[in-house]
């Protein structure tokens, strides 16, 4: 919401999400706290649906389109020890690794 507030319907509990549909690859650009001040372009999917639970175990469905599809892709990701650095080609994935080497050695 544009107040910068957590309102409690819009906060989603997803636990052992699992994807029902992938649909419309999209190129979303990403950035991560786990990967501060980078950001690049990932290969994503515009719509997505998940099975899941909640927090009393109960099943759910979630149909999701844009920046929630892709954002719920980032968070399965994580679950799964993925970053998005990890999904860029290997070109992309070495300019990430030396800027990353500049920032823990800035003399270099």
């Amino acid at each position: 919401e544009e107040d910068n507030l957590q309102h409690k319907e819009d906060l989603l509990e997803i636990i052992n999400p699992t994807f029902l549909v992938q649909e419309e690859s999209i190129d979303w650009e990403e950035g991560c706290l786990s990967v501060p001040d980078f950001f690049e372009n990932v290969k994503r999917f515009n719509k997505v649906s998940i099975a899941y639970k909640d927090r009393y175990g109960n099943d759910k469905i979630l149909k999701a389109e844009g920046f929630l599809a892709v954002a719920i892709q980032h968070e399965i990701d994580h679950l799964n020890g993925i970053l998005f650095v990890d999904k860029l080609p290997i070109l992309r994935r070495k300019k990430f690794e030396q800027a990353l080497k500049k920032c823990k050695n800035p003399k270099d």
